[in-house]
């Protein structure tokens, strides 16, 4: 894989480290926090992992498409190829749908993604995996800035060239080498949803039981303390016994301690904490269940999911693949995924249609320029002028 322009000489890839302020060459590992913000995050919240799948399914359901542009050629279409097949059927594991899902999740989670590219040296990749994050370390080198990654497993290593592994991480400012995570961000709101359910189930497990204590007028003994523990338990703690009557004995009486929902502002608490995670994500609340919504509403917001989260996660991707991927296969190959295949944007592809067609200022070529489409070659100009 060729190096940028400023990794070129030894000179420059040593000012280049020196002003990055690199550390020693050593493995540099995400955060020990990651498997609690995972378990915490996308395990246990449901607007994370709504926000979540929304994003990687809808990423994983656009078509790829193959081009090749040549010196003094026009630009093709290549709809038969070993690359369109790696991406399709990336390993014996996945479909492609799977593997993209995979790689976009891991990166909307942790902020980073590692894909290895696997096959013969100095050979076409045969297959392509998305590694975990949390496995996976990045080995800072002097002056190639990267030396390479190493992947654990237990006790096991294995060590992986530059070229063999692609990064995808998020932007972070404090952080050399490791992309920034949404969960990081969304941490604060995700404790206080996952602990409001903690509270709600446990509140439905015993919800015949108020929220108070019961009064004894005279000491209890040990006995007597144990056998009215025992009974509330047995009798009204549970769904089954919800509402259930409380009948006391004498010198028993219940003294209520709740304090209500509406003084706690609890509903609102946790509707704004949910609307903080999706807009990290920046996945419109009504896909998730958040906001009520009509069946116009749900339309208007798949569209802003697509314009804004997911063509920007896809642009990402694509162009690290064609750094890094298709020069392997042939020169001036080039992947990009087909917007015409998305449906949601049908309408306003459409109306982008009829708008350049209408229009009498732009010649032919600059209408297909408009569209996305190379200009027509000599032989197709020709063969149109023949057309009645």
């Amino acid at each position: 894989m060729p190096l940028l322009p400023w990794f070129q000489n030894k000179a420059s890839k040593a000012t280049r480290a020196l002003t990055l302020w690199l550390p020693l060459p050593a493995a540099s590992r995400l955060k020990p926090r990651y498997d609690q913000l995972m378990k915490e995050g996308y395990g246990q919240n449901s607007v994370v992992h709504a926000c979540v799948r929304e994003i990687a399914g809808a990423c994983a359901g656009v078509p790829w498409v193959l081009y090749c542009t040549l010196p003094g050629k026009d630009r093709e279409e290549v709809p038969v190829h070993p690359l369109l097949d790696l991406i399709q059927r990336p390993n014996p594991l996945m479909g492609g749908f799977e593997w993209i899902e995979s790689v976009v999740s891991h990166l909307y989670l942790s902020g980073n993604a590692f894909i290895e590219s696997a096959g013969a040296k100095n050979a076409r990749p045969r297959e392509l995996y998305a590694l975990r994050p949390d496995r996976m370390s990045v080995v800072p080198d002097r002056t190639e800035y990267i030396g390479g990654y190493e992947y654990r497993v237990g006790s096991e290593t294995v060590r992986f060239s530059r070229q063999q592994v692609l990064h995808l991480k998020l932007f972070h400012p404090l952080d050399d080498w490791y992309g920034q995570s949404p969960l990081e961000v969304a941490a604060t709101a995700i404790d206080k949803l996952n602990a409001s359910d903690r509270w709600n189930a446990a509140l439905l497990q015993n919800s015949a039981v108020p929220s108070g204590a019961l009064v004894s007028k005279k000491r209890l003994t040990d006995e007597q303390f144990d056998r009215l523990k025992n009974e509330m338990n047995a009798k009204l703690q549970g769904v089954q016994n919800a509402r259930l009557p409380l009948l006391l004995e004498e010198d028993l009486e219940w003294k209520d301690l709740s304090v209500s929902p509406r003084e706690m502002d609890w509903i609102e608490g946790l509707r704004f904490s949910a609307l903080q995670i999706a807009q990290i994500y920046n996945v419109p609340p009504e896909l998730i269940g958040l906001t009520p919504a009509t069946h116009q509403n749900r339309k208007e917001a798949r569209k802003a999911l697509y314009t804004e989260v997911v063509l920007p996660a896809l642009s990402r991707l694509r162009d690290a693949l064609n750094r890094w991927l298709a020069p392997r296969f042939g020169d001036g190959l080039h992947l990009d995924f087909d917007t015409d295949g998305i449906e949601a944007l049908s309408e306003d592809r459409e109306s982008l249609w009829r708008r350049v067609n209408a229009s009498r200022f732009l010649t032919l070529d600059e209408k297909r320029e408009a569209l996305g489409y190379v200009p027509l070659t000599a032989e197709q100009r020709a063969e149109l002028n023949r057309q009645p």
